[in-house]
Formats: structure tokens, sequence, C-alpha cells
């Protein structure tokens, strides 16, 4: 943040020709997840609910979008760490040791030796897909869980009791919780294969069958305050429209050598990357060891059903992952969510049920009667076979050279497994040499910031924070969207994957003068950044880039000539970042008194993009919630601003309409006096309240159905598990493989 964006690039941080980045890739963290996770937590130790964020495109459900993660299991740690960053930092690495806990936990359950199941858990903890995305706070935990799941599932299966009912429960729970939900998806992929496996010559399956559905069930019930808030957003949101390009859906091919070589196509950080996407697609490596130990548990597959279990998922995630005829038709018809993420997603599932296989073949090393080549061969065709076809590709060649080196370490250590007196000596190798390749991975792509770093103070920021609000900024073209939470900045641009489509269509007719514009993405940027509706959404300060003569960044540069027009005052100079006010803004809210109803969107539309359009002066009500404006003397005063609740003292000297330019969303209640009224949406995207002649208290508050319907959820959900445990007798008599 500090070492490519203004205005933090205006200056050097001690370095002299400022801070380096490591890796560019992981953007997405600062502006996107710690912003948005850091709001959530500080809203719950203030003793709020965090169920909206002011802070982005007009305002946007927090609680609905997952990745806000508010009731994340890990949270609690901020409530026993009073400083952030470090509460933070320990959060990260608890998805390591709870992903590495779990794993050994199931391993040992399938009778897997200690130090093998060990080997499982580090391999799946820090493996590719863990360590590449475990920066992103909620991925990794959420991960972490399909090993607990699957714990519990299979000891219900095996034998029932209340309490393996009840992990599976709290699995589904937290997994749902933890902030990545596509993650449940694939958990549940996993538990039905283990279902199928278990049960492929036991009639006895049906009572068990419905009880871990049940239990399933109650844990999306325990977890339905979030679930109902998130499927109301996706239902009103831009996500489905914006979907996945084609180039992106699917791992090619020739990225299978990142499995054991995941900088065989360069690394970003050192800027030599060649291959074919980004860095993240190489989250399937779990290394050359790994890949060897699986080798010896395919002998395995005919006599267990773990390891037959773990093959299929191994199978069914590489279908899933890599482009076939298969996973096209997964992501044409939008099955498991292929239609608007990336299916290499699915990678977690490869990473455990090679993890878990590894487990079983590291058990094996010692057992094997003879070294067979079979478990050698994988590896050293991938390796032979992409050293051939990169022999033209000085990087590529160059990072072959390390997981070559352990290859053939490895090559000389299995054969020595067999003697009996070698064979502890040469396990004990084969983990350091894991650790060691495994580390190295870790190492490469993993960042670390100095405390300093983290959102640090300019004098445009503090200017910033000292102004009266509520009012709003524009300027992505300075601070990058999101960039800007921390601070207390309210934006109407904004990077959010799933967000309102009310949102997503003004900003692009804003953008774009004209209403056959798609609705913006995730990525809602202004581009159009002089439009006299900026004015209309309380847009009072807007960021801009000096530059010189050569169109460089320059603290002496002129500012740009597009808000030459008389609307803008420079009110403060930061390097070469100018902050600029509008003379014309509007406040947030104001009253007026005529108004007309406007039947469709696109008519509404074009009455606000008219050029003689006086800003300020014409208020529009959309007819689908009623009524519409023409501007009269009022007044409008905060008594209190808070994310989910605002007061407004109002003047009417007739009977009017109180306009706010905060997005509509259902959910928002709005009182007069106490007394409910209803609340139309206004201006397109925005809020209105009908107002009768006098001075009234008006109460704006977000208490959405769908969090209260899931709460009811949540606590029917309770209820039900108390009954079970109460009539836990009954049931499991029911139940019992006896």
């Amino acid at each position: 943040m500090v070492g490519v964006y203004y205005p933090w690039l205006n200056y050097k941080w001690g370095f002299l020709v400022g801070v380096p980045v490591k890796n560019p890739i992981m953007a997405d963290v600062p502006s996107f997840i710690f912003p948005m996770q850091m709001y959530a937590v500080e809203l719950l130790k203030s003793g709020e609910l965090p169920l909206w964020n002011p802070n982005i495109l007009g305002g946007v459900p927090l609680l609905a979008n997952f990745q806000s993660a508010p009731f994340s299991p890990t949270n609690l740690i901020y409530f026993v760490v009073s400083n952030r960053l470090t509460a933070w930092s320990i959060q990260i690495m608890m998805q390591h040791f709870l992903a590495a806990g779990f794993t050994y936990l199931l391993l040992r359950h399938w009778r897997i030796t200690r130090l093998g199941s060990v080997v499982g858990g580090i391999i799946f903890a820090f493996g590719g897909y863990n360590m590449i995305w475990s920066q992103w706070n909620g991925h990794a935990l959420a991960a972490a869980f399909i090993s607990l799941m699957l714990l519990f599932v299979d000891k219900f299966l095996l034998r029932p009791t209340f309490l393996s009912g009840l992990g599976i429960c709290l699995a589904t729970m937290f997994m749902i919780l933890s902030g990545y939900p596509q993650s449940v998806i694939y958990g549940l992929v996993a538990v039905g294969l283990l279902w199928t496996v278990r049960f492929q010559f036991d009639k006895r399956y049906l009572p068990k069958t419905i009880m871990v559905g049940l239990f399933i069930g109650l844990g999306f019930g325990l977890a339905g305050f979030q679930l109902l808030p998130g499927y109301e957003l996706l239902k009103l949101s831009q996500w489905k429209q914006e979907g996945q390009p084609y180039e992106w859906a699917f791992l090619p091919w020739q990225k299978i050598i990142t499995f054991v070589a995941p900088d065989y196509f360069g690394n970003h950080v050192t800027r030599n990357y060649w291959g074919p996407q980004d860095y993240t697609g190489s989250a399937g490596f779990v290394g050359v060891v790994a890949t060897i130990l699986v080798g010896f548990s395919v002998s395995l597959w005919k006599n267990s059903k773990e390891v037959l279990f773990l093959f299929l998922l191994l199978g069914f995630s590489l279908l899933l992952v890599f482009e076939s005829p298969i996973s096209f038709l997964l992501w044409k018809n939008d099955i498991f969510g292929m239609g608007s993420s990336s299916a290499a997603r699915a990678l977690v599932v490869t990473n455990l049920s090679m993890a878990l296989l590894a487990g079983f073949g590291f058990d094996r090393l010692i057992g094997e009667k003879k070294v067979q080549v079979r478990v050698l061969l994988i590896p050293f065709l991938l390796l032979v076979g992409f050293g051939v076809a990169g022999v033209s590709n000085s990087v590529a060649l160059r990072n072959l050279v390390f997981p070559a080196a352990v290859f053939l370490a490895c090559g000389l250590l299995v054969p020595l497994a067999r003697i009996k007196v070698l064979g502890q000596l040469v396990r004990v190798l084969v983990v350091f040499l894991l650790i060691i390749e495994i580390f190295r991975f870790g190492w490469k792509y993993t960042s670390f910031s100095p405390r300093e770093f983290v959102f640090p103070e300019t004098p445009a920021l503090e200017f910033l924070k000292n102004q009266e609000k509520p009012f709003r900024v524009v300027g992505s073209r300075v601070i990058p969207v999101n960039l800007h939470m921390p601070y207390g900045f309210e934006y109407f641009e904004g990077y959010e994957t799933m967000r309102p489509a009310l949102s997503s269509k003004f900003l692009a007719v804003l953008n774009s003068n004209s209403f056959e514009a798609s609705p913006a993405g995730r990525y809602g940027i202004i581009d159009n950044d002089t439009s006299r509706l900026l004015d209309m959404v309380n847009t009072k300060y807007y960021l801009t880039i000096k530059r010189d003569n050569n169109g460089e960044p320059n603290e002496n540069g002129e500012i740009p000539d597009r808000f030459d027009d008389g609307r803008f005052q420079n009110v403060i100079d930061d390097g070469a970042v100018a902050v600029l006010k509008s003379e014309s803004v509007l406040p947030r809210a104001f009253v007026v008194y005529d108004w007309e109803v406007i039947e469709e969107d696109q008519k509404l539309i074009g009455e606000l993009l008219k050029e003689d359009f006086p800003i300020g002066t014409k208020v529009l009500l959309s007819e689908s919630l009623d009524e519409t404006v023409e501007k009269g003397v009022g007044e409008a005063k905060y008594l209190k601003y808070e994310a989910m609740k605002s007061v407004i003292l109002v003047e009417m000297s007739e009977d009017g309409l109180l306009f706010v330019s905060d997005l509509y969303y259902p959910g928002w209640r709005v009182y007069v006096d106490g007394v409910e009224h209803e609340v139309y949406r206004a201006n397109y995207a925005f809020r209105a309240v009908q107002v009768p002649k006098g001075e009234h208290v008006v109460k704006m508050e977000y208490k959405p159905e769908s969090f209260i319907n899931g709460l009811r959820m949540a606590v029917g959900s309770a209820i039900v598990l108390w009954l079970l445990f109460v009539g836990r007798g009954v049931w499991s008599r029911y139940t019992s493989l006896d």
C-alpha cells in the first residue's frame, strides 16, 4: 500500500527510494479483507451488530457479505488481545494450527501413527492452498473445518453418538461463519463421497443418513443469522450478472507442474512471472515429498475404504480444477457456484486429499517389502517433462533445480527405508525434507509488513479525518477503493464481491451518462469524477494527482483541467496529491416539497442525466416505491450519525419529503416522532420519507427481517439440538450398527 499508492507514495518511510513491495498480488488483503473485517470487529467491540457498512458504495450490507466474517470463531481473539494487529497476526496463524490439528485428529481416527498424522497435518496446513489464501483470513479457516466435519461424520456413521452429531453441527456452523462459503460446498461434496464409500455394501444406512443430514441441517440453522442476509443480498446483487471469465474459471493443464514446483512459471515478487493467470493458481502445491508419499498409499485402495474415499475425492477435485468437459459443464450451468467464482479454489480439496493420503503413505514407508518404482514415477515424469518443455526458459529451469534436488534425496532415502535399522532415521529425514520444502514455498510467497506501514497518516488523510460528518469523498485514482475505510471516510466507490445491484447500475450510469450501461462489477470505480450526480450523493471532497508537463505526478504540478469549472476549491496539498472541495455539494439529508411519480427506471435516470438538470433543485422518486419532487426550503440536521442508525431533526414549512442520499435497501426502517413510516426509493437508488409540517425527529435504523428470521432459525435449531440431547437414547437405538 505505502510502496505503490498515493498519498503514501509521496513519502519514503525511511527508505531511499520508497518502500519495496514483496507481493503485489495480495492487494485484496489491505484493500478488501482487512478493512472489512476490522470494521466488523470494531462494531462488535463497541456493542453494535455488524449489519451495515456505510463507508463504500453509498452503503452496503456488511454481515450479508460472508467474507466480512464478523462471527468467525477466531474473532474471539480481539476480545482477549487489545492490539488489533497482534490479534490479526494470531488469527492468521491459528488457521494453520487448526488445519493441522483437525487433519491430525482425522488421521488418528483412521488409525494412522502419530508421526504419520503429523505429516498429513503439516502438508495440509502449510501446503499451497492454505499458505496462499491464509492472508485472506477466512479461506484457510473454513478449509480447516472440512477435516473436522469429515471426522465427526465418519465417527457418526461408524458409531452414532450425540457428541459426534453435535460435532457435525458445530463444524458446519463454524465453516459457514468462517468467511468463505465455497468451502462449505466442497465440504458437503466430501461428506457425500465419504457416505457413498462407507455404505457401498452396507444396507443399514438409512437411519444414520437421516441423522447426519439432520445435524448438518441444524448446523446451517445455527448459522441462519449469517445465511439469510447473505441469501437476500445474493438475490439483490450484481454477482450473477458479473460471472467469471472463462480464462480464469479453470487451471490450464500445464499448471499441474506447480504441485511439485510452485515457482516453475516464475514469481510476481521478482517480476519474472511468465505463466498463465497468476501465482494463486499454484495453490495445488504439496511438494515432491508429499507426492511420493501419496504413491505409497495407492496399494491400499482395495482394502481401505478411507483410501478409496480419498482417491475418489482427489479425482473429483482435479475434474473441477482443470479444464475438462465435466468442469466446463459445471461452469456453464453454475453448479457449485463455479459460474461466478474460480474453480481453482477446489484445490483446497486436492490439498486435503493428498495430505491425508500422504499420511497413509508415510506409514507404508517402512512397511513396503520392496521399493516400488511407481512412488517415484509421477514426480519424475513431471520434473523431466516440464524440464524438457522449459529448456529455453531460464526461469523455468532454474526453479526446477530445488524440487529436482528434493526428488534425488528422496530417491536415495526411499530404498533405505526397508532396512530395519535405518527405517526410523529415514522417516525422520523424510519429515525434515518435507518441512524444508514447504517452508521454502511459504517464505517465498508470504509477505510480512512492519506495523508502522499499516494505514499510516499523511496531511491529506488527517485533514479529511477532521472534517464534520457526514460527507463523501471520491478519488480511487489516488487512494484505491476500500483503502479509505480504516480512516473512516465514506465513498460512493468501493470494492465488494457482492453488492446491491441498485448501486452497480447507478454507478454505471454515472460513469457513462447512459441508462444502457451494464451494471458495474465488484470494482465500483468512478471515472466520471466531475459528474454533477456526485453533488447529489453528498460528495464533498475530491482527490486528484497533480502532474507536470510530462504527465508525471509532481508536487509542483497542475491540477487536471476537468476541475476548472468553478465548482471546486483546492483546500490542501499533500505532495503530488490535491484535495478539492465541491462548492455545490448537497447535504446528506435535505427536505423537498413537490414530487412526481416516475414509473420506469429508465425514464427516471434519463431525467437525472439531462444536461439542464439543476442538481439541488429537482429530486425524483421511483414509482415502484412511490413519489417524486422539486426542492423547496427546509432544514435537516443530524443529531446522530452511526452505521446502523441516524437521527435527523427536520423543520418543515409544509408537508414534504426528507431525502437521504444513502442507498435504499430492504431492512431500513424509518420512524417520524417514534411512529414507523414507509421508506421510499428515491432518485433510483436512495431513501426518502414523507414528513408532515412542523418540527420532527426522524430516525432511520437498519433492522433487516432476514437477520431477525435468521436469529429465529438459530434459536429453533438450538432447541431441536436440546431435544435430540434429551431423547438421544431413543434415536441412537435406531441408528446403531448392532
